[in-house]
């Protein structure tokens, strides 16, 4: 009795793990940001906020983007540089990083109008269709890492 509970103690797991390794199916997803269009749009913004809403295809083109996934990064400081350096050799450059660094009233607007930015995040992920999937702030170790996980995943999915 007892040789027929160890062999069943220890086939019991094999078992499990070979069917969650044949039948599981493990999915992630990260979410799209304004979906049904932006709700409460920044003051001053006078912009058009459709559902869903997309960053437009002219901005990002006048900004270099070359339609694949993009972080606008709206800090360069060299602590985040490293973290971003760090990224891009991990994913071997099927992200582009594009930094917008400066006072400008230009990108003031294009980081609260049409990138809807807000403090503390310094960091926008849009997908190759114009949809923000993520906002990010700098700094912090957990956030890089959450960066580097959404955009594991969101690569798997294109």
């Amino acid at each position: 009795m007892k040789k027929v509970i160890l062999v069943i103690a220890l086939l019991l797991p094999i078992l499990i793990f070979i069917f969650l390794r044949f039948f599981g199916k493990n999915e992630f997803s990260i979410p799209t940001y304004y979906e049904n269009g932006v709700d409460n749009p920044p003051a001053g913004c006078h912009r058009n906020y459709d559902a869903p809403y997309q960053v437009s295809d002219s901005l990002l083109l006048g900004i270099g983007w070359s339609k694949i996934p993009v972080l606008i990064v709206a800090d360069s400081s060299g602590s985040v540089r490293s973290d971003l350096n760090r990224l891009d050799d991990e994913l071997t450059g099927r992200v582009q990083t594009i930094f917008l660094t400066g006072k400008d009233e230009n990108l003031s607007a294009l980081y609260s109008c049409d990138l809807l930015l807000k403090d503390p995040w310094k960091i926008v992920l849009i997908d190759d269709q114009r949809r923000i999937r993520g906002y990010y702030e700098t700094g912090t170790r957990q956030e890089m890492d959450r960066l580097a996980v959404e955009l594991k995943i969101l690569l798997k999915q294109y």
